[in-house]
């Protein structure tokens, strides 16, 4: 098994996507699991969203900078698919739509919970579209949500892994993705 690891200034744009898969092309007879970044500055990006919400109470202002971070993906997934018709658009669309209902949920959850809920975010658009890319260039790959891997305790931007369930959480539903028949996996970095 081959690990790869695509940080944000390697996958900054659709070029950068492009690169990934050619770069994962080279590979593509091992099983392969690529962990991938936020595109970008994206994480700067949510944090601003997370700091108009909570710190000037602004939720236009959150969802301002949360459409910023809409239309850069988008223009992203636009440059690397024809048409609106790939799933794409509909997937980053739910990401999008969790990310508002945190920014019009009560705050009494607290700044590291919401703060957890909208940066996370950046990982799971970054993903959905390396995914998507993937299999549209012919490259059997799963998508793995690290959420339904790595357990850590509740203690939201400093949680401790739960190291023996994220151990087999991740050896069995990696595993079960091979023998599906997928040269690969890819799955989120931050989270």
């Amino acid at each position: 098994m081959i690990v790869f690891k695509f940080g944000g200034a390697s996958v900054k744009d659709a070029d950068s996507v492009r690169n990934v898969c050619n770069i994962i092309r080279g590979h593509d007879s091992n099983r392969l699991v690529v962990v991938v970044s936020a595109m970008g500055k994206t994480t700067n990006a949510l944090e601003r969203v997370v700091h108009a919400r909570f710190s000037a109470n602004d939720i236009p202002a959150a969802k301002q900078h949360l459409q910023e971070v809409r239309e850069f993906h988008h223009k992203i997934a636009d440059e690397l698919f024809v048409g609106k018709s790939n799933p794409v658009f509909d997937r980053m669309n739910n990401v999008f739509v969790e990310v508002e209902w945190c920014l019009d949920d009560d705050v009494s959850k607290g700044y590291d919970f919401i703060y957890d809920q909208v940066v996370s975010s950046g990982e799971l658009l970054s993903t959905i579209i390396i995914h998507e890319y993937l299999q549209s260039q012919g490259l059997h790959f799963a998508y793995a949500d690290a959420r339904d891997l790595i357990r850590t305790d509740n203690h939201y931007r400093e949680g401790r892994v739960q190291w023996e369930e994220t151990l087999d959480n991740t050896t069995t539903q990696i595993n079960r993705i091979f023998a599906t028949g997928h040269i690969g996996v890819v799955t989120q970095g931050f989270i």
